[in-house]
């Protein structure tokens, strides 16, 4: 399911990105040459479980309908390594793993969402599917500050799920967007709030059809096979996917639930 690739040019750094993301071109295991923002392990909140993060929540948001990049799992070797001439970014790679989460490269023409966006058209339905992926993946790192989205006319990518399914340490409140009240804080109009909560709420054209059954047919042999995903060398991860399917799971078996909370937070 996941495509594996081998780096084989360090472009640059990302123009943006906290984690100081690299640009890569990386070489397909079928043969195809590809553009990737690549996160090694070594760079601050990335580490083996927000790699595996990323890809489960890539393969998990495609199959509910949220507008993901492609995941890529970039092999790095000794060779390439040594052959990138920058010292920081060439010790960075070192103490990684040498698989590496990479996002295959939108393309041309997108740029970030800004504040001064409004949510017309075709906008509405791709932001409610990414509000409820968000809730029920608890990423709170898609925020009004920080949207983490790309746009090119009517259409979004998200990006960056390093730090989502991060239920271990979810305690006070726990993760649970079954819970009336659960996602108020993600509606307010402030800083904090889900880059497109105070943008939904009250908006009467939002269509809330599609999502039950996306989410309700996220099946238990389908989950397992997008962990199944993940490269063998990031096993450290695997108590936390573990941590991640039960609480997808449940979602998907309170998904009415869930969905109540939804509305409630953006009537």
């Amino acid at each position: 399911m996941i495509r594996y690739a081998d780096a084989i040019r360090f472009d640059r750094l990302a123009e943006r990105g906290r984690n100081e993301p690299l640009r890569v071109t990386a070489e397909t295991d079928q043969g195809d040459e590809i553009e990737v923002f690549l996160k090694p392990s070594a760079r601050p909140e990335i580490g083996i479980e927000g790699m595996a993060n990323e890809i489960f929540a890539a393969c998990v948001g495609s199959h509910v309908g949220v507008p993901v990049c492609e995941p890529i799992a970039v092999r790095m070797s000794s060779d390439w390594i040594s052959s990138v001439q920058d010292p920081l970014i060439r010790d960075v790679l070192s103490r990684s793993s040498p698989v590496a989460f990479g996002s295959l490269a939108a393309g041309s023409g997108w740029r970030r969402w800004t504040s001064d966006e409004r949510l017309i058209g075709e906008r509405r339905g791709a932001a409610l599917s990414t509000f409820v992926f968000d809730a029920f993946i608890e990423n709170r790192d898609r925020v009004v500050s920080n949207p983490n989205l790309l746009i090119r006319g009517d259409s979004f990518r998200v990006i960056d799920h390093e730090l989502c399914f991060r239920i271990r340490l979810c305690l006070f409140p726990r993760a649970e967007p079954w819970r009336m009240g659960y996602l108020q804080n993600t509606v307010s109009p402030g800083a904090t709030g889900h880059v497109f909560g105070a943008l939904l709420k009250a908006d009467r054209y939002v269509d809330f059809t599609p999502i039950r059954p996306a989410w309700a047919g996220l099946s238990d042999d389908a989950l397992s096979d997008y962990a199944a995903c993940l490269p063998t060398e990031w096993v450290d991860a695997a108590s936390a996917i573990d941590d991640a399917l039960t609480h997808l799971r449940t979602v998907r078996d309170r998904i009415d639930e869930c969905l109540m909370e939804i509305e409630r937070a953006l009537a």
